[in-house]
């Protein structure tokens, strides 16, 4: 039996906000004190444009965690909602096909969740297995997919359906004080948009799908102050400390020892930065330049988050270049990794 993943679909949010009108309106709002500190930190993430749900000037005038928790969720939803119809129309299936959903969504506190919301919206059915990871934040999309083979391990015909949403517009909070270098970098680093891919256990894999081998997962000892997220009455704040430059580093030991010597012939890796790309692809000994394109092609657009891998593979498989060996590696907060082990089926095989 093989498990298999679909190629995800991603919807962005339709607003597009360059570094240039972030850059300007901060001057706006702070004048020049820090200016050319905060232009030269925006340009090095390698994000150009980012989307975000609304405006620019919506998005800064939204005040107190209430009402940008309510807006983030709302347009996650609708948003997942979309993402999920057309991973399962891309496979040929209907709602009542899905026997388990896995979901990821971390940037505003709803209860019942993104998962219960979409049993509904979806049409799926009510005894629909469910698995809502709600704090997986950046490495959410690489957690729900292995949550997902680890579900249909065994269970050949059975599928799964895997949502990603994150609306991270949220993190641009402009107020009267002078903010933190780390208020403007994730201010403006991060964009709002949902992914959706379907997993299935087939008993043979055909050409040209991407079969998983094996998962892992990670929480790297002694990291809790790489990366962490903050609620207070503004909103949601998202931090970092010393440990952040390198955390990603300091996963690759276990990445290569879960690896334990299998070839890897093409990476997916999650765009949270120039320096996380290239650092992860030299550690699995491939090229920066050429394997790290479609991290850096996603990045350019802004980091999505949890949504950011699905991106990532959406964008390799699409190229259609890959085949053979692969892994596919998503890193969050906390500081967690998780990691899938691939095979993409060269055309004319199978198996």
């Amino acid at each position: 039996m093989d498990v298999v993943i679909g190629r995800p679909v991603v919807i962005r949010a339709e607003f597009r906000v360059s570094t240039d009108e972030l850059v300007k309106d901060l001057e706006r709002r702070y004048g020049r004190v820090k200016l050319a500190s905060w232009t030269r930190m925006l340009e090095n993430t390698g994000v150009v444009e980012r989307p975000w749900s609304a405006p620019l000037e919506e998005t800064a005038a939204r005040s107190g965690v209430g009402v940008r928790s309510r807006a983030a969720y709302e347009s996650v939803r609708d948003r997942a909602v979309r993402a999920a119809w057309e991973a399962l129309e891309q496979a040929g299936l209907g709602p009542q096909d899905v026997d388990v959903l896995v979901t990821t969504h971390t940037t505003s506190w709803t209860t019942p969740g993104l998962d219960v919301d979409l049993v509904g919206r979806l049409g799926l059915r009510p005894d629909v297995e469910r698995v809502g990871l709600a704090t997986a934040a950046c490495a959410g999309g690489g957690h729900a997919l292995v949550h997902a083979v680890r579900t249909l391990r065994g269970r050949p015909g059975r599928r799964a359906l895997v949502v990603a949403g994150e609306d991270l517009s949220t993190l641009y909070r402009p107020g009267p004080e002078l903010p933190t270098m780390q208020d403007v970098l994730y201010g403006g680093l991060f964009g709002d948009s949902a992914g959706a891919a379907v997993v299935s256990a087939v008993e043979e894999a055909d050409a040209g799908d991407l079969v998983v081998e094996d998962v892992w997962e990670l929480v790297l000892p002694d990291s809790s102050r790489a990366y962490w997220g903050v609620v207070h009455e503004g909103g949601i704040s998202f931090d970092s400390g010393k440990e952040a430059t390198t955390a990603s580093q300091r996963v690759m030991p276990y990445l290569t020892e879960w690896l334990d010597g299998r070839p890897v012939e093409w990476a997916a890796v999650h765009p949270g930065g120039p320096g996380i790309i290239s650092g992860t692809l030299t550690g699995l000994g491939l090229d920066a330049a050429t394997a790290g394109r479609h991290a850096r092609d996603s990045l350019t657009g802004g980091n999505l988050g949890g949504v950011a891998l699905l991106d990532v593979l959406t964008r390799t498989l699409a190229d259609g270049a890959v085949e053979g060996p692969g892994v596919a590696v998503a890193y969050g907060p906390g500081f967690t990794a998780a990691g899938l082990y691939l095979r993409a089926v060269r055309s004319g095989a199978a198996g």
